[in-house]
């Protein structure tokens, strides 16, 4: 079966921030994640979260029309404060976005303040690493936000004002008319305390944010799950392939010790293959994501690894890793698999010869020429850095000995060679949409 490679930019919804990325693997994983999930991130796993986004951009809008006189920014960001605590003080929640402030505040304190100073942040930079800054982007591909700025779409309205305001209604707050008046404040103060004026908004929004209701899981396995209307369009979704794929990780629910490994996706492949021609062309997917992992996965490890060899000769950390690794690879590595995936691991458009880059290294690695798999990876990351505003590379061989410039925080021995085989480091958002899969499941 031909499929047509493509290529595109870093796609800006699977970026993590702080994410230095060396070898420029990321635009690679992604690309190809994105062929079989279009339109989750690595972070963007969480159900719960989404109700607190639709909520936040239901509330915004109405302060918005109301004459607030804040941005919706500034709006959101109170509101997931508020959220926050009804999920610790309510309902006992913990994992949430915000979890460790929240929990230290209400221990210590009968009082919080909701607010868009730095003291009432529940997250460092509470706009970026928060819901507004990690949901919004795909809650967009999934179609549950549209437009400029960002509104709620039809399903996303009527899930908020048939199934979450009647819920606020039960409490006493008629449709969120209370909540709307602390979010127009600038800054409030929140009692926490039995019997408080804030009991009855705490006590409904945790109520909201208890369990999923019936209606709430057909609209998110529409759209979350399955992907929303863009997904049937094969320029911004995965032409329907997401729908069989979320079937299938949801079939997973019973295996406790399941994960994201080569072993795994080869057996998501062979049953996706019983799915008729929309199966075969998703196992092919899932075979490539294979093939490409059994690649970069290995070439991050020995960057990381040749990075902690400062001063050493290229000669001895290619020994190092060949008694490490002997031949594994061998059997690990698909030539012919890698070498059709060529254009598609070109780490840019402006970096041509990335993609014979990758091949080359399959080869080094298959054969056990580790030296030269070194300098494959030195010659990536070099590339990389160059294309990033020309900055130096981390490390050259200088006298034929390795001169280190900078290390990233995490350093990692490198994987045992009985570990090859199975071995997985990148996303591809496989377990975001599985997290998700198993939420609706229930």
């Amino acid at each position: 079966m031909l499929i047509q490679p493509f290529l595109t930019d870093l796609d800006t919804r699977a970026a993590i921030k702080g994410s230095r990325d060396p070898l420029g693997v990321q635009s690679i994983w992604s690309r190809f994640g994105r062929q079989v999930v279009g339109n989750l991130t690595t972070v963007s796993n969480s159900v719960r979260d989404f109700s607190v986004l639709l909520l936040g951009y239901h509330f915004l809008e109405r302060v918005a029309d109301e004459g607030g006189t804040e941005h919706d920014v500034a709006t959101f960001l109170k509101w997931e404060q508020l959220a926050a605590y009804a999920r610790a003080h309510v309902n006992k929640e913990k994992g949430f976005r915000g979890n460790d402030r929240v929990w230290a505040r209400i221990q210590n304190q009968s009082h919080v303040r909701i607010g868009g100073t730095s003291a009432c942040q529940i997250l460092g930079n509470q706009k970026i690493y928060g819901l507004w800054g990690l949901y919004s982007v795909p809650a967009k591909a999934s179609g549950l936000l549209d437009g400029d700025p960002p509104r709620l779409t039809p399903p996303a309205r009527q899930i908020v004002e048939q199934i979450y305001l009647p819920v606020l209604a039960e409490f006493g707050l008629r449709d969120g008319r209370a909540i709307v008046d602390r979010l127009r404040s600038t800054e409030c103060v929140i009692d926490l305390r039995e019997r408080s004026k804030d009991e009855p908004v705490l006590t409904a929004v945790g109520r909201i944010l208890a369990r999923l209701r019936v209606r709430e899981r057909d609209l998110y396995r529409e759209h979350l799950l399955y992907g929303g209307p863009n997904d049937a369009n094969s320029a911004r979704g995965t032409a329907g392939l997401q729908r069989i794929f979320a079937d299938l990780l949801s079939e997973t629910a019973q295996g406790r010790e399941w994960r994201v490994s080569p072993g795994s996706v080869r057996d998501l492949a062979r049953r996706a293959r019983r799915h008729g021609s929309m199966g075969e062309s998703l196992a092919a997917r899932l075979e490539r994501i294979r093939t490409c992992e059994m690649l970069i996965a290995p070439a991050v490890a020995l960057f990381e690894y040749a990075l902690q060899c400062d001063g050493q000769s290229t000669v001895k950390i290619a020994n190092g890793v060949r008694q490490h690794w002997g031949n594994t690879q061998r059997q690990t590595i698909d030539l012919d698999a890698t070498e059709s995936l060529e254009r598609e691991m070109r780490t840019s458009t402006s970096d041509v010869e990335s993609g014979a880059r990758w091949v080359r290294l399959a080869h080094a690695f298959r054969d056990g020429r580790y030296e030269e798999a070194l300098q494959v990876v030195l010659e990536q990351n070099a590339m990389v850095m160059k294309a990033r505003s020309g900055a130096a590379p981390w490390a050259v061989v200088s006298d034929e000995k390795l001169c280190v410039r900078f290390r990233d925080e995490q350093s990692s021995d490198l994987p045992a060679a009985d570990e090859l085989a199975e071995y997985w480091r990148h996303a591809y958002f496989i377990e975001s949409l599985r997290q998700v899969a198993l939420t609706l499941r229930g």
